[in-house]
């Protein structure tokens, strides 16, 4: 059985259970933090999460393992068949990971962890966080779902990077995300109905304080 390592206040080893879950691919969860540990760096080498133990050997990087998830359990995909609607899906997943959720991550200690968030690191953000959304809102359907009428591995990332950015904006910019897509907020309600997203919010919040512990 496959084995994904990471914790559940982690938005990228969620990303990765929602595939799992969507594609009913047995699996079993283990709680792991990052760390650079060495009997973790021998399965992680980036000492990251999430990590996805095979009988083959271990994959990091959630795009990777998303990937080999859609390569070797091809039923229920996640990804569409042809060539260039697939390449599209993946434009629009590294649109969010690189220009959205990456720039917002910078800010993540000020706005949910009680650091401070500097005003050159924050005037720096913005820009990038506005090309982003604007590139999304170019590229993205909401139709219902980001790229049209099928649920892909793009929903996934929207739903755990898009929140995240949509807070850090609100916040330090006084920028509604959600008001600038047209049909964002009705896909985040779609999504957040699925039953696996709802016991992963759980889980999150039930992990919180251990991981917040972790960072002091």
């Amino acid at each position: 059985m496959l084995k994904l390592h990471g914790f559940a206040v982690s938005n990228y080893f969620n990303m990765v259970r929602m595939a799992l879950e969507t594609k009913a691919i047995p699996y079993e969860a283990v709680l792991r933090y990052p760390s650079q540990e060495d009997d973790w760096l021998a399965l992680s080498p980036m000492g990251k999460v999430p990590c996805l133990e095979t009988a083959e050997g271990c994959l990091v990087e959630t795009t990777v393992i998303l990937d080999y998830l859609e390569d070797h359990f091809p039923d229920q995909p996640l990804m569409p068949r042809g060539a260039f609607e697939k390449a599209q899906t993946r434009e629009v997943m590294q649109i969010l990971q690189l220009y959205i959720e990456l720039p917002a991550r910078r800010l993540y200690s000020g706005v949910f962890f009680g650091g401070q968030n500097t005003a050159a690191v924050v005037d720096d953000v913005k820009p990038v966080l506005e090309k982003g959304i604007r590139a999304l809102k170019r590229l993205s359907r909401f139709d219902p779902y980001i790229m049209g009428g099928t649920l892909t591995a793009a929903d996934f990332m929207f739903l755990y990077t898009f929140e995240l950015a949509r807070v850090v904006a609100r916040k330090e910019y006084d920028w509604d995300l959600v008001a600038d897509i047209e049909g964002s907020q009705a896909l985040i309600d779609l999504l957040n109905e699925n039953a696996s997203v709802e016991r992963i919010a759980a889980e999150n919040k039930a992990q919180m304080a251990a991981f917040l512990s972790r960072l002091k």
